[in-house]
């Protein structure tokens, strides 16, 4: 297994705050409450969808073609270290994904929820135990890993737009762990087709992502 090496990252960071504000003219209660409503969109036009395997052609087929296209990112395909996540059953099934990431060598890492609703990050070795809020994580034995070390991040959403902006379960577990990251992993939406939509309201602080992945399309940033 290849060790990292200053050179392995590229030059400029690939993650970062949304660039220009679109929500500038807005107040910050404003676009809390635009979060909000995007939240409830989302979860309506799930809810007339079925279940996962209705919506991703087959719940294996959609697994296994989202896991193809993450693999082929040429990002991951040079990683050492990737952070992903378990899929809950409104997401995408990551789970041939770990198990592909792991047979090609790469270390992957897995979120445990805290207390604190934030996140920690353990190694998966092959074992997953029930966690917090219907999750699934590594044993509280695996090894713990800072998520610095991840060259890439695979993270979830609600819903996600084609500039990156990203919204999540509001929580706000991952707005707290992307901070975490280092500064030129890239960080990638392992999502299915619906959560792609025109427009995410975002605040100052967030992150966006680099990469969009479903089981049908990668689509790479726009400029923002």
């Amino acid at each position: 297994m290849r060790e990292r090496r200053s050179g392995d990252r590229p030059d400029s960071p690939t993650t970062g705050p949304v660039g220009d504000d679109p929500e500038a003219d807005t107040t910050a209660g404003e676009r809390t409450d635009a979060k909000a409503a995007l939240r409830r969109l989302m979860a309506t036009r799930r809810g007339g969808t079925g279940p996962r395997a209705a919506r991703t052609g087959g719940a294996e087929t959609g697994g296994a073609e989202t896991a193809r296209r993450v693999l082929a990112l040429p990002e991951v395909a040079t990683a050492v270290w990737v952070a992903a996540f378990v899929g809950l059953p409104s997401e995408p099934d990551t789970r041939p994904l770990l198990e592909a990431l792991r047979a090609r060598g790469t270390r992957v890492l897995l979120p445990a929820v805290r207390e604190d609703l934030d996140l920690d990050f353990r190694e998966f070795t092959g074992t997953l135990v029930p966690g917090a809020l219907g999750t699934r994580e590594p044993p509280p034995a695996a090894p713990a890993v800072d998520l610095a070390a991840a060259d890439v991040v695979l993270v979830p959403a609600v819903a996600v737009d084609r500039l990156g902006r990203r919204l999540g379960r509001g929580g706000g577990s991952y707005d707290r762990a992307l901070r975490r990251v280092h500064p030129r992993a890239t960080l990638v939406a392992v999502v299915d087709d619906l959560a792609i939509v025109d427009r995410v309201p975002v605040d100052a602080h967030d992150l966006s992502v680099s990469v969009i992945v479903t089981a049908t399309q990668v689509v790479r940033r726009g400029p923002v």
